[in-house]
């Protein structure tokens, strides 16, 4: 019997491929106690065969070429506005639906919980439209989208890269019928971490959140906000500069360990298509910047291509140079590093959770005094080095 799937957990990136694929439903996902999931092997029905290792999206490379890239959005307006950037997704899922196919995105319950789920028609499709910070729960998507492509169904399945890689990991391979787009992603923050600061919110307000978006543009696409709605209509709307969560998912507080050491930076995408925003949009296509919402394409492979070229009547766009939107991107080409009270960080949470005071003070710039002491520390190291 093996005692875990990976000997490093750092690069477990918590896809659940390895559970769907046991053959003998030994690992279930379970959180730790950061919140994220993590494989749990049952040693009553392990056999050691290996399987969940071999198939591991960790343990492969994922390898593709120089890719096109596109500036892009959805001629309909009205789905551009209700879409994070420039509603290409909804509109690459239209394709899917309109062949009879399911789409597989992540859909926020009415608890807040963020997990995968098939969509069949427009009403569906909703709500797998817009971004979701947190790292959703996938495993049980993969068998779905099994059965589907074993019934013949067309199947569009979305997700962050190690996702998308552990559904091939789950399927053992590509598979006809399936077309796969995963997204520029800066990481993913733990669900742990986000549900208590819901429940800041809501003891802060006396009222429960019963919606909440990430990305409201009623300030702009550029300048998002987020939104959560309370019980009696109320709503506390926030700037990405402004919320806390989203300030400590931006400055990498709290993502996944293994979204630290991102295999699938830089060219190295494992799906058919690559969806993310269109950030400095105002220097490289100023004339399709209207801050309502601009969509950066990457097409991977021959059916990604296939895909965009059917679509394509139904957008605006332009061919891009990647290489200008690493500036304004730098999730393109690299990781971020974890925050520097990132531990300092989890201690506190596992003891009162997620603190606004807690938190506005591991945010806070250094004073003058911590970076005096880092300026000495680098001077030193240089001097050893000489």
């Amino acid at each position: 019997m093996r005692k875990a799937v990976l000997k490093d957990k750092s690069r477990c990136c918590g896809c659940g491929a390895c559970a769907a694929i046991c053959p003998h439903d030994a690992i279930s996902m379970a959180p730790d106690a950061e919140g994220f999931l993590y494989p749990r092997i049952d040693p009553a029905r392990c056999v050691d065969c290996g399987m969940c290792e071999r198939r591991c999206p960790a343990t492969q490379a994922a390898a593709r070429g120089e890719k096109p890239a596109y500036a892009a959005h959805v001629r309909d307006e009205a789905v551009r506005e209700r879409s994070s950037s420039g509603g290409v997704f909804t509109q690459l899922a239209r394709e899917v639906l309109s062949r009879g196919g399911v789409v597989f995105g992540a859909a926020m319950d009415e608890e807040l919980r963020v997990s995968h789920v098939g969509a069949m028609d427009e009403t569906g499709l909703a709500a797998l439209r817009g971004s979701k910070y947190v790292q959703s729960d996938v495993e049980d998507a993969y068998r779905q989208a099994e059965r589907l492509l074993d019934a013949g169904l067309p199947v569009l399945f979305t997700g962050t890269p190690c996702q998308v890689a552990g559904l091939y990991a789950a399927l053992g391979g590509d598979r006809e019928g399936l077309l796969t787009a995963d997204l520029v992603c800066h990481g993913a923050p733990s669900p742990a971490v986000f549900a208590s600061y819901v429940q800041m919110l809501q003891a802060e307000r006396g009222q429960r959140v019963e919606r909440y978006a990430f990305r409201d543009k009623r300030r702009g696409w550029k300048d998002f906000c987020v939104v959560a709605t309370f019980a009696d209509g109320a709503e506390y709307a926030a700037g990405q500069k402004e919320d806390l969560f989203m300030r400590g998912f931006l400055a990498d507080l709290y993502l996944r360990p293994s979204c630290h050491h991102c295999p699938y930076v830089g060219q190295r995408r494992p799906a058919d298509l690559t969806l993310g925003d269109m950030w400095g949009a105002q220097v490289i296509c100023p004339d399709l910047d209207d801050d309502r919402g601009l969509s950066l394409v990457f097409v991977n492979s021959e059916k990604g291509e296939r895909a965009f070229a059917e679509m394509a009547d139904a957008l605006v766009l332009r061919r891009t140079d990647p290489a200008r939107n690493v500036p304004f991107c730098p999730p393109l080409v690299r990781s971020y590093p974890p925050h520097p009270a990132r531990a300092q960080f989890f201690r506190a949470f596992a003891k009162e959770g997620f603190s606004r005071a807690r938190v506005e003070a591991l945010l806070a710039p250094p004073g003058r005094l911590t970076r005096w002491g880092r300026r000495l520390r680098r001077m030193a190291a240089q001097a050893v080095k000489r």
